[in-house]
């Protein structure tokens, strides 16, 4: 089997652990990025909702937990994914091993299948996994100063419809002055959107997304 890339989470409280952790991921994993991400205090609860599809009243308490603070993601090649259930087993490991090192709560987390790796870095960078692949390895850390794409707005339709269009199995296409998005992952379509205030047509979900100060109607259909 190919190498596959994931992503690992370091939330801001698990600071105290950062070292011994890091040093393990490089000695079980091949770093390909890695970057110290900040969120805007005012945007933090939302971005994370929106990155875990929790309601506020979870959130709430997750914010407390992880701390309000920066956080490190690496995203690392796994030379050697093993399956077990539609996820890789190395990489669940090692995030049982660091959380419990961080207390046993949940300031570690990793993404153990390709899916949620893409659908995870759409969200912090619009950017999917053959994104990533396609530039040059940089093993310096980057400082990322941006809450989740599309938050508070997106700078442009086109810039939406590009970034959903990465999920896989989803298409979009022209439909009543607007656009409609045919996707196996409708749910990852939300979320990628950042789309709000839903009513229902016959198959279809209608929502609003953000462009600048303007709200433009989208579309979307869960296709199986």
């Amino acid at each position: 089997m190919k190498k596959e890339l994931y992503s690992f989470i370091l939330w801001h409280n698990s600071g105290f652990m950062e070292k011994q952790i890091i040093s393990d991921i490089k000695k079980k994993f091949e770093i390909f990025r890695s970057f110290e991400i900040n969120w805007s205090e005012k945007n933090f609860a939302r971005n994370l909702s929106r990155f875990y599809g929790k309601k506020s009243a979870i959130i709430c308490h997750k914010e407390k937990e992880l701390g309000l603070g920066s956080f490190k993601l690496f995203l690392v090649y796994d030379n050697n994914p093993q399956y077990s259930e539609g996820k890789n087993i190395n990489i669940d490991k090692c995030k049982h091993e660091y959380c419990q090192l961080t207390g046993g709560g949940n300031l570690i987390d990793a993404d153990n299948n390709a899916f949620d790796t893409n659908e995870h870095l759409l969200l912090l960078f619009g950017k999917g996994v053959k994104d990533f692949e396609a530039a040059k390895v940089e093993t310096e850390l980057c400082i990322y100063n941006q809450d989740l794409v599309g938050c508070p707005c997106w700078q442009s339709l086109e810039e939406a419809l590009d970034t959903v269009r990465k999920i896989p199995f989803t298409h979009v296409k022209a439909y009543k002055n607007s656009y409609l998005v045919h996707s196996k992952n409708a749910d990852c379509a939300r979320r990628i959107l950042n789309a709000e205030s839903r009513f229902s047509v016959p198959g279809i979900h209608k929502y609003t997304i953000n462009i600048g100060k303007q709200k433009q109607p989208i579309y979307i259909r869960q296709i199986h």
